[in-house]
């Protein structure tokens, strides 16, 4: 990459064209209702750089930081740099643009002493190289209504619809009691909770209805839009469900139960839920859930011992892991104990248990993925026989890792 061809941050008077770079690299139109919206949403709380190219005349290169917190086993927060808005023009590909974003974004992230960054990779080879991996997996479901019957049904009258301003103030309240209970959980800001709640322009529908809202009060909630269809006269709509959250499993059924149940709509789509989902189990036929995966959530740990000690574990015990890092961020030897007023981690000259990749130990940390999984796939190295098992147990979660929010 030239000199000239160097990420700069952005400032606030340059935001728009920033929002309208980020449009045309996700091949969205720079004039849409949204451009603007999102110009707002990365004045507050984020972070943002951009390349442009030698005479300035176009952005080529654009990249943001959600500036939020990541929800660990046992209910702690650490403050996380959440990437988004990553995009490259396709005529300057193989020119090292995105590493040296990232490089930038990764660089203030430990200066800022961000313990963890995060992304959702929809090219998830692209991201290994930067050391980030799988820190939450999900199930995407294409739910057959007609398929579909309940166990054992409660009332859906429960579930009523919920004006934009009451969701705006009260769901974040649900949204944080659920990250209480699960590691693996993106944060949100005010900004965030005003596009997914108060803001829906048109482009953003893409042919279906206006965003739907409906919640059990104080309970849980669902967002979701209706497409319409028929064939030969036979309704074939689409539920296009954006999320739906419940803390109690009266009302998570209510949604649930609502939302499959919804007048001339014949499938549901729903692309972010978590692997443990209780929904394989509320339904009589799990086949009519047509389950494949969703999009990964994936993370990058900046400081290795800091993450290791902010979850909570429900055992004790011990392991010396060797972290390698090729991009030198986060790599070492680390002992890490684990006893009954927590964990203690602490560098060591001790010969390791395990050595493994830095881009596999988030998947490890947040209860994503299982150490002998990964020792039976070679993708870790035991050096110490059953070394894989003991870290199964002591990175054991009550709840799999799931975060509810796409940014």
């Amino acid at each position: 990459m030239t000199s000239e061809l160097q990420p700069v941050r952005v400032a606030e008077d340059d935001l728009l064209e920033f929002s309208k770079a980020v449009a045309r690299h996700f091949y969205e139109s720079e004039e849409g209702d949204s451009v603007a919206l999102f110009a707002d949403l990365f004045r507050q709380r984020y972070r943002a750089w951009w390349i442009q190219d030698p005479d300035r005349s176009r952005v080529v290169g654009n990249l943001g930081v959600i500036e939020n917190d990541l929800s660990l086993p046992g209910g702690a927060r650490l403050p996380q740099a959440a990437i988004t808005a990553v995009g490259v023009a396709q005529t300057m590909r193989r020119r090292g643009l995105l590493r040296a974003m990232m490089a930038a974004c990764l660089d203030e992230a430990v200066e800022r002493e961000e313990p963890v960054a995060s992304l959702f990779a929809s090219e998830t080879p692209i991201y290994g190289h930067y050391g980030f991996g799988l820190g939450a997996a999900c199930h995407a479901y294409r739910i057959d209504t007609r398929r579909v019957a309940f166990h054992d049904p409660v009332d859906v009258r429960l579930v009523e619809e919920a004006a934009p301003q009451e969701a705006f103030e009260t769901w974040p309240t649900i949204f944080e009691r659920l990250r209480d209970t699960r590691g693996g959980g993106a944060g949100s800001t005010p900004e965030q909770w005003r596009l997914a709640t108060l803001e829906d322009p048109p482009s953003w529908a893409e042919g279906a209805s206006p965003r739907r809202l409906v919640h059990v009060p104080g309970r849980g909630f669902a967002r979701y839009r209706l497409k319409g269809a028929e064939d030969d006269l036979l309704p074939t709509g689409e539920v296009q469900l954006a999320d739906l959250v419940a803390t109690d499993p009266e009302a998570e059924a209510a949604l649930w139960q609502h939302v499959c149940g919804i007048d001339l709509m014949a499938t549901v789509q729903v692309h972010l839920r978590p692997v443990d989902d209780v929904l394989p189990e509320l339904v009589t036929d799990r086949l009519a859930l047509n389950t494949r995966f969703g999009p990964p959530f994936y993370v990058r740990m900046l400081d290795v011992p800091r993450c290791l000690t902010a979850r909570s574990y429900l055992g004790e015990g011990g392991a010396v892991l060797e972290v390698v890092d090729p991009e030198g961020r986060a790599g070492g030897r680390f002992a890490l104990e684990v006893g009954p007023d927590g964990a203690d981690v602490r560098p060591t000259d001790r010969e390791p248990d395990v050595v493994l990749p830095v881009a596999l130990l988030p998947g490890l940390w947040l209860g994503a993925v299982r150490a002998t999984t990964l020792a039976g796939a070679r993708r870790i190295e035991e050096r110490r026989t059953g070394a894989a098992s003991a870290l199964d147990r002591l990175f054991a979660v009550e709840r799999a890792p799931w975060t509810t929010l796409v940014f």
